[in-house]
Order: C-alpha cells, then structure tokens, then sequence
C-alpha cells in the first residue's frame, strides 16, 4: 500500500500596517522587509496554483507548516485564510502548523488573529493551546508540534518547550510499527553552525537523536525558504520544504509499506 503527503510552506501574505503600535514593535522591520526586500522576489499566485494542483489529485495528507502571513497581524490572516478555503472545504485531511511569523509578536490582537486562523484551517479540530497533539492515518502517524514563539527583532528562532519533548520522547516509546513523521516549522537537523544562530530550534537536541536513532521516521517541515532534504537511502531523515511562493515547488513524499520507504518528489507551479 502507498500514502502520498503534499507538503508547503513559507507562503507569506504580504504585511500591511494596520495599527499605529507597528511602528514600534518587530512590526516595523517585517513590514519593511515584506514590502521592500520580498515585494519582487515572492509570487503571491503561486499560492492559488498549487491549492488547484492539489485540488485535482488530491493526496492522503495536505501539511502547511507555517508562516502564513508576515508580521502577525489581523488582516493579513484574514487575506490568507481566504487563499486556504478551498483546501479547508475539500475534506482531504489537513494539518496546520503555526510559524514564526504568524506568532510574530506578543500582542494579544495579533495571538487572537492567529488562533482563530489556526483554528479555521484545523476545521475546529485544533486550537493553538491543543499542540502537541497526533493524528492517525493507516500506515503512519503524524505528530504535530508548535515551537512558534515571539522573540526579539533580530532572531527568528524557535524553541521546543519540554511538553513538546516530552510528548515526542512517549510517542516515540510507544509500540507502535507505524511511521513516526514530526511535522514542525522549524528544521531538527538542519543547524548551519553559528551562521544559522538566530534562526536553529533551540531545545532540539532530544528530538534531533530521535531522528538520527530512528525512532522517528521523518521530520517535515519550513523555515528555511530553499527547498532542501537530508534523507537516508530508506527515505528516512529531514525535509524541508521550502517557501512555496520563492521557488515554486510542493513536496509530495509517498510513502511505500511494502517496501517501508519514503520517496520524495518536487513538484513545480513554474513549469
């Protein structure tokens, strides 16, 4: 048997100033950043292309693993979920994990935006406060964590509280001959050294063994804007997926029982 997953993410609804208290806060850089160094360089169409692709061979999994927006803010929630409506009306399972810029600051207008975001693209299922949480397909399982929190303006880090790694520690003791797949914004492998200080999960160490003993399968997840994967010759490993509005590509990773081997494929809106 096989089970295809569509992965995406890093889509970015451009940011908008929507209250004078932007000005003052890490509102300020993002939405400099957004209008001025992303304005050129991200398509905002390619969101609706690969929701159609997806749409016409709809997988057994759809995961968006964060950064819907850019700075956090009500409207640009708004203007997003309305990009997600018809993945959320399709039925086909979908799982949502919170980025670093949609916990973009600690303001509770802009937590209240990203709650109800979130909980739109879960169907009600999952509310922010609900992470870590599993979800069961026939032949593997998925663990869904948070590690979104805001921080100062200079970093972009993440952190895995100890619930978080608690909850993979039991899940990854239980027997259980399924596939374990971690589905987090941030990379668990993927630490560039010092270059990549303000951008790692910190708090990971636990989870990254996890990974490289085996006994979690798969890491899937954003962030990082370039596509990139850290695979064993079983599938096993790291995949990230890229910013879908940047380069363009989904990632569709099938899943072989018979064979118990990941394959991955890069699919592009560009072509």
């Amino acid at each position: 048997m096989k089970a295809r997953i569509i992965l995406f993410s890093d889509t970015h609804e451009p940011a908008s100033l929507e209250s004078w208290r932007a000005l003052f806060d890490k509102r300020a850089l993002g939405l400099v950043n957004s209008r001025l160094i992303r304005k050129n360089r991200y398509d905002r169409d390619l969101l609706p292309r690969a929701v159609d692709l997806i749409l016409k061979d709809p997988p057994d999994l759809v995961l968006f693993t964060g950064d819907a927006v850019s700075c956090g803010q009500p409207g640009e929630f708004v203007r997003a979920l309305e990009m997600f409506r018809p993945l959320i009306s399709s039925g086909i399972p979908l799982v949502c994990i919170p980025g670093n810029h949609d916990a973009y600051v600690n303001d509770a207008v802009c937590r209240k935006a990203l709650e109800d975001f979130t909980l739109a693209v879960s169907r009600g299922k999952h509310p922010l406060d609900s992470y870590p949480f599993a979800v069961d397909f026939p032949l593997f399982r998925v663990l869904a964590i948070d590690c979104a929190r805001p921080v100062d303006p200079v970093m972009s880090c993440g952190l895995m509280m100890s619930k978080t790694r608690r909850f993979l520690q039991e899940e990854a003791a239980r027997k259980d001959r399924r596939p374990l797949i971690c589905a987090g914004h941030f990379p668990i492998l993927l630490h560039r050294g010092m270059l990549n200080f303000r951008r790692r999960l910190f708090g990971a160490s636990e989870a990254a063994e996890l990974l490289r003993s085996g006994k979690i399968d798969l890491s899937l997840c954003g962030h990082v804007h370039r596509p990139e994967a850290q695979l064993d010759d079983r599938g096993r490993g790291e995949i990230i997926a890229g910013s879908l509005t940047k380069y363009g590509t989904l990632a569709e990773i099938t899943y072989d029982s018979g064979a118990d081997k990941f394959s991955l494929r890069r699919i592009s809106l560009r072509g």
